[in-house]
């Protein structure tokens, strides 16, 4: 096993939504656990293109995603906005992913601008048995209380930053975290450096379940998920978010 995993700096993807209509168990953004109907403006967008700008940053690849991003009340603009990036940065992959379900989404799906890859994961339930047990906290078991999760796991490696409403992170999953405990540590800044992201690992990290694994493993050699297993800090975390949710800080 690696010893450690760096976030790839040019790989990104943009939560633009929390809204699903779909809101799978053990989802790795809380949309089932945590429903929130926040989206991420085209201002929003617009500041991240600009950033992307100024900096010079050379993207390999966008991705769009959610919640089910096609729910976004202006998922076009947005796809219209960083359309009109790619055209510009022809090396740059723009992807949406979408759960593929329902008559809404399937609708949207077709206005989708031809320079945008679609990634249609084609889900028919709410269960699925591949996905890993997000809601368990290494920092809740005791032979990760001394872990160094800064070393994070393959998912920042392999996707890339996030970025959702409330700023930049290591990795999506990680503002997902955010957002329910309510650090309220996000990154208003684009990050240029991986010493910018260790304090956000050393904090979110501790509460993913994919940190338990830390390498990524095939769907098809997992063991079945059954049910919503979630340990102490997750319930606990659930419960105050449904009581009132954490104020956060937006990305502007």
């Amino acid at each position: 096993m690696k010893n450690g995993y760096e976030t790839s700096l040019d790989l990104i993807e943009i939560d633009v939504t929390f809204k699903c209509n779909l809101m799978c168990y053990n989802c790795d953004r809380s949309c089932r656990q945590a429903p929130e109907e926040r989206h991420m403006s085209t201002e929003q967008i617009g500041k991240f293109l600009e950033e992307t700008q100024k900096k010079n940053r050379s993207w390999k690849r966008i991705r769009i995603l959610g919640g089910e991003p096609y729910l976004h009340p202006e998922i076009h603009e947005i796809m219209r906005m960083l359309a009109e990036y790619k055209s510009e940065n022809r090396d740059t992959v723009v992807e949406i992913v979408t759960n593929g379900y329902g008559p809404e989404v399937n609708k949207a799906i077709k206005n989708t601008p031809t320079d945008i890859i679609i990634k249609n994961t084609k889900k028919v339930s709410q269960y699925n048995k591949k996905f890993e047990p997000f809601n368990i906290a290494p920092v809740d078991k005791k032979e990760y209380l001394s872990s160094d999760y800064t070393k994070a796991c393959w998912i920042t490696e392999e996707c890339g930053m996030g970025l959702n409403p409330y700023g930049y992170y290591q990795c999506g999953v990680a503002g997902s975290i955010d957002r329910v405990f309510g650090f309220d540590i996000g990154l208003k800044k684009m990050p240029d450096e991986q010493q910018q992201l260790t304090p956000l690992k050393k904090k979110l990290c501790a509460y993913c379940g994919h940190f338990l694994n830390q390498k990524f493993i095939p769907p098809e050699a997992r063991k079945p998920l059954i049910g919503e297993p979630q340990t102490r800090s997750w319930k606990m975390a659930y419960s105050n978010y449904k009581k009132q949710k954490p104020s956060m800080t937006v990305y502007l």
